[in-house]
Parts: C-alpha cells; sequence; structure tokens
C-alpha cells in the first residue's frame, strides 16, 4: 500500500460523477493520516476556469497538471484511497499555493479570512 501525499495532485475516480470520470484531486489530509487511514482527504481540481472566492488557480504543469486548472476547495471530500491511483501527478504544491489552499478550505465552511 503506498503512502499517498499532502500536497500532491493524483488522479482519482469520484463515485458520484457520471462515469466514474477520472479528475485530478489534490490531497489536504496530513501524512500521518494517509499512511494509517483507510481513506484520504482530498479536493478535486477541474480545468473549467471559474472564478470564485473558494477557487485556487494553478498553472499548467504546477503539480503535474496538463492545463490551467483550479481546486475547488468547497467540494473537499474523503476517499477511499483505492479511488487515487498510487503515483502523483508531479512534485508537490509550493508552500504558498498549500496555503492559498487552506485558506479557499477555512472560506468554503465559513471561517472569517483576512
Amino acid at each position: 500500500m503506498s503512502t499517498l501525499q499532502r500536497g500532491h495532485l493524483y488522479w482519482v475516480e469520484i463515485p458520484e460523477e457520471p462515469r466514474s470520470k477520472k479528475r485530478p484531486a489534490l490531497v489536504v489530509s496530513p501524512d500521518r493520516r494517509n499512511a494509517l487511514a483507510s481513506d484520504v482527504i482530498v479536493v478535486p481540481v477541474s480545468s473549467v476556469l471559474r472564478e470564485a472566492p473558494t477557487h485556487v488557480r494553478l498553472r499548467a504543469r504546477e503539480g503535474g497538471l496538463p492545463r490551467q486548472s483550479v481546486v475547488k476547495c468547497e467540494q473537499i471530500t474523503t476517499l477511499r484511497r483505492e479511488r487515487l491511483r498510487p503515483r502523483p501527478l508531479g512534485s508537490s504544491l509550493s508552500p504558498t499555493r498549500m496555503a492559498d489552499v487552506e485558506k479557499a478550505i477555512l472560506r468554503a465552511i465559513g471561517v472569517p479570512i483576512d
């Protein structure tokens, strides 16, 4: 069983989507939890670029993405680890970008952010 890493993007199958569509998702759960749990906390990524206070834009090739995309932080979810491909798309997102994601997640759950 491979360890999924926080800050990396993986191809995932989201069961609620039509035909088990595969899409990138960002792992946001801590590495310690990822090593022990049977599930992982992720945020889906979309190449449909819509501006929203809960979206974080990523450049093409950032984290291994093929095109410019957004992390849709209002859709944070937990998936069984089997729904994630074992290898990340690329390198981890930068600490600055992860801080942007964390702030957007807080906005999505109603925590006031400066």
